[in-house]
């Protein structure tokens, strides 16, 4: 049981470097990672990655500019000369310091239960029922607290019920149960974009590194 204060930075290479502790930075950072778009200032930079690496493909490059981009948001005073210490941390953070923390992980093939993005209002809702707390009007929260509150909001708040949906497996249930569940599972569908084959996979070695701690040593050379 972590009963220390939650970091305010990260070591990597035997220095310690101070990160922005927000919950809004890691979810920035997340849907960074996790996001099909890729902006004119990753594609520019992914093109420069090419430059001096030619064996990578577009896609991986635009994923190396994602993560660089993810860096400079969570690193304060610039991003460590150790590259790939410095992402692990990142990965290490995000988790909360423990593998598994992350409420959202999902099995493979499993979509994920929420979305920051997506279901924001009823996440914000949950915290203003249970804890009395706008994260609207919240100047700071460190995200590992961000963490902790939303795993431990009650069973009867929106965003838990909606994520009973996603998450139900219909076996073995009535008719009229299937109905109601597949019908609840239509309406609080989460959108999904129109990947290529390419662009899946590419997402979800993406989202892998990003919440399980993947192989991360091709990352930024």
């Amino acid at each position: 049981m972590m009963i220390e204060k939650p970091p305010a930075s990260v070591e990597v290479g035997g220095i310690f470097y101070e990160v922005n502790t927000d919950f809004r930075t890691m979810v920035e950072i997340e849907n960074l990672i996790v996001d099909k778009s890729v902006t004119e200032e990753q594609r520019a930079f992914a093109k420069e990655i090419m430059q001096y690496n030619p064996d990578f493909s577009f896609e991986e490059a635009c994923a190396n500019a994602k993560y660089h981009e993810a860096l400079t948001l969570f690193y304060k005073g610039g991003i460590p000369e150790d590259l790939e210490g410095a992402i692990e941390k990142l990965v290490w953070f995000y988790g909360c310091g423990k593998p598994g923390i992350n409420g959202n992980q999902e099995k493979p093939g499993k979509k994920p239960l929420y979305s920051y993005r997506h279901d924001f209002d009823y996440i914000n809702a949950g915290f203003i029922q249970d804890y009395k707390l706008d994260l609207l009007e919240v100047e700071s929260l460190h995200w590992w607290k961000f963490v902790s509150l939303f795993s431990a909001l009650r069973d009867d708040c929106k965003i838990r019920e909606i994520m009973g949906y996603r998450g139900a497996d219909t076996k073995g249930m009535d008719k009229e149960q299937r109905k109601f569940v597949k019908e609840m599972q239509k309406r609080y569908a989460l959108p999904e974009d129109e990947l290529t084959a390419e662009e899946e996979e590419l997402k979800n070695k993406l989202r892998e590194a990003l919440l399980n701690g993947g192989d991360v040593s091709r990352i930024l050379k």
